[in-house]
């Protein structure tokens, strides 16, 4: 015997539920049938997969990393059909990206009305959010690729990555803020409320290396994850933000903002395409991916499209 995909399936819709007569329900199968299934995978597994109890069903941490698999079997499963459908003609499927919020501003309104024009019946999903998250996604097999920051020191060697391209971003505050009175260090400012995404392995983390090169950190920090929250919260307080140059633009009220010009300068945040090593990308993915890059050409400052 070997496991079976409608045992997978029984397993991963029984996790997303917490039942057995949930999960039966959902793939229209009876309770005994999901039973069965995940009683098979047990014995096969020499293992106890899942815990039945009051509240409902859990999984054992054995069940938990069969579940991980699980996802990305099924995904695999769905990419190659989606593949070969695609291949043979039909411009159908599902997308499912990961960007950064200077992304969504700029570059993503352009690239899906492109991409919206040749393939009217593709369905895309955009997961708007910080790196680890997309990582995470995309080893899930969850998102097709990602683009984003990434520091260059960054181990990720299950991951394609392709520059894209370099923006920009600044330091903003308030108007009249009071330490808008010329240049300054970024060691200066450390006293200051600062409000940051929990995110320390993306662009983000070039604020933390300048100040720790001088022995320094911030001492004062508020986690917000949402770039127009962030942005708010700073026009009505003295509080400083890390912000894309293409987001600060982008912004309702932006003029109520103002930048805090810093010597040295920050240096350029790089953009990368990232998707799993182990995964290709279906024709239609590969589309977006190719237009999310030609978009990138005349907006940006960086030309050069090497691939890391």
């Amino acid at each position: 015997m070997a496991i079976k995909i409608n045992q997978l399936k029984c397993l991963v819709t029984v996790a997303e539920h917490g039942s057995i007569r949930a999960a039966s329900r959902a793939l229209a199968i009876s309770q005994p049938a999901v039973t069965r299934a995940i009683r098979e995978l047990e014995a096969y597994l020499g293992a106890q997969i899942v815990i039945r109890g009051t509240q409902g069903i859990t999984l054992t941490e054995p069940g938990e990393h069969l579940l991980a698999h699980a996802h990305l079997v099924l995904r695999e499963l769905h990419l190659a059909e989606e593949s070969f459908k695609q291949a043979t003609g039909h411009q159908y499927g599902t997308v499912n990206v990961g960007i950064g919020a200077s992304v969504a501003c700029e570059l993503m309104p352009q690239v899906i009305r492109k991409f919206r024009e040749k393939y009217p019946h593709v369905k895309i999903k955009i997961q708007e959010g910080q790196l680890e998250a997309h990582i995470e996604s995309l080893r899930q097999g969850k998102l097709d690729f990602a683009i984003n920051t990434l520091q260059p020191n960054m181990e990720l060697h299950d991951f394609k990555r392709e520059k894209i391209m370099e923006i920009p971003f600044k330091l903003v505050v308030r108007k009249n803020h009071p330490q808008l009175n010329g240049e300054c260090s970024i060691e200066e400012l450390q006293d200051y409320d600062w409000i940051m995404p929990t995110t320390r392995s993306s662009y983000l983390n070039t604020v933390y290396d300048a100040l720790s090169q001088h022995s320094r950190h911030l001492k004062n920090t508020i986690t917000c994850e949402s770039y127009l929250s962030t942005l708010a919260i700073v026009s009505q307080t003295d509080c400083i933000a890390l912000v894309s140059e293409t987001a600060f633009d982008h912004y309702t009220y932006s003029n109520q903002l103002d930048e805090i010009i810093l010597d040295p300068p920050l240096p350029l945040a790089t953009y990368y395409l990232v998707s799993r090593k182990s995964s290709q990308l279906t024709p239609i993915a590969q589309a977006l991916a190719q237009l999310f890059m030609y978009q990138t050409r005349p907006l940006f400052s960086s030309a050069e499209q090497p691939t890391c």
